[in-house]
């Protein structure tokens, strides 16, 4: 577990006051002990995001738990299909064969 001073010192630009907002606005949620808050390699990654987000991008406050929904909604989505993949690779060829005729099938049809 790391500490708001260790995230400080890692992310360029961030101030404690900052970092402390952002978990205020529950952009960032790090791990509370009675003493102190802890943060996770994964949280240092989405405090770096949102600097990004807000210095090199320009993007205001209102629009930073949107895009962070979305970027949180994707990787939800990258998972699952990961893990059918994973489902798909244990079967049998024949289940392959089919599963694969029929998302290629899916590709011409017309979406609605």
């Amino acid at each position: 577990m790391i500490s708001e001073k260790e995230v400080t010192r890692r992310v360029q630009g961030l101030t404690v006051r900052r970092l402390r907002r952002w978990v205020s606005r529950g952009w960032v949620q790090p791990i509370s002990t009675e003493e102190d808050i802890k943060f996770r390699e994964v949280d240092i990654a989405r405090v770096d995001l949102i600097r990004q987000l807000k210095t090199d991008m320009n993007v205001n406050n209102s629009a930073i738990p949107i895009v962070l929904s979305l970027i949180d909604q994707l990787h939800g989505v990258r998972y699952e299909l990961r893990s059918l993949a994973k489902a798909i690779e244990v079967q049998q060829t024949d289940v392959q064969i089919s599963i694969m005729k029929e998302r290629d099938g899916n590709r011409d049809r017309p979406r609605s």
